[in-house]
């Protein structure tokens, strides 16, 4: 079906699938990649907890948006089957890879934070911005342009910020470099939405109207990671988990 015969909310559906397919794909394969043995001292110790909580939250997020199931339950359902079903096949295969809980419960949280944003541009008053994402993600090389700020900025920033840390601490900071990389990233994609779509003064309304509910989300993310400290599951997926739920919450109060 070509793009002329389509209007602009099929095309980027169209898109919606295909970008689901390919993170779909890619991710199932990074997930069963043969695994070297562990060492106590890693040349780079990834992290891995971080890694779950975004990409298979970003899996959730892009399914929701597909459509291809239209009730958000049922779509919850099958991205979070699949997460299960992920960890375990690794088990099974001959990969050196562990089922691990902590990682499963890791994507579950990151898929159930993602895809609360479902319908954050539904509401009337924030109907200029949806009509402009809509139209900017109607457009193959837009969506060229945001893999490449996505992945262009974001191993940038995560290889410099690592470098950094190790450098002035002698220790990596994976997790916190992981983290910076992730805000910068998502700063960038942002701003390329707000300059595309001319969202300027939206942008700088909604901003502005939110900033006392963001100052009090960090403040509970940051809480909130303290306390998970005193357990075995990682803290930045906690916090961050918590922020954005709560950055969620800090949008429906400021639209």
């Amino acid at each position: 079906m070509s793009n002329s015969s389509m209007n602009t909310h099929e095309v980027t559906l169209w898109h919606w699938r295909i970008a689901c397919l390919l993170w779909f794909v890619a991710l199932t394969i990074a997930t069963h990649l043969p695994q070297a043995i562990p060492s106590d001292e890693p040349a780079f110790a990834p992290p891995d907890k971080l890694l779950h909580f975004m990409c298979f939250g970003m899996l959730g997020f892009i399914f929701m948006c597909t459509k291809i199931v239209k009730n958000p339950w049922a779509c919850w359902i099958i991205v979070a089957l699949w997460a299960i079903a992920d960890e375990v096949t690794q088990d099974l295969l001959p990969l050196h890879r562990a089922f691990s809980g902590e990682d499963l419960l890791a994507g579950e949280l990151g898929i159930a934070s993602f895809m609360v944003w479902g319908g954050a541009l539904s509401r009337g008053s924030v109907a200029n911005i949806q009509e402009s994402v809509e139209t900017t993600l109607s457009k193959t090389k837009n969506w060229v342009i945001l893999c490449c700020i996505g992945f262009g900025v974001g191993i940038a920033t995560m290889a410099l910020f690592w470098f950094a840390y190790l450098y002035f601490t002698g220790k990596q900071h994976s997790q916190v470099a992981f983290v910076d990389a992730t805000f910068i990233t998502t700063g960038c994609v942002l701003w390329f939405f707000v300059c595309k779509g001319g969202l300027q003064q939206e942008t700088k309304r909604i901003v502005k109207s939110m900033l006392p509910c963001i100052f009090l989300t960090i403040l509970l993310a940051a809480m909130v990671g303290a306390l998970a400290s005193f357990t075995t599951f990682e803290p930045w997926v906690a916090a961050i988990a918590a922020l954005v739920v709560g950055l969620r919450l800090a949008w429906n109060k400021a639209t």
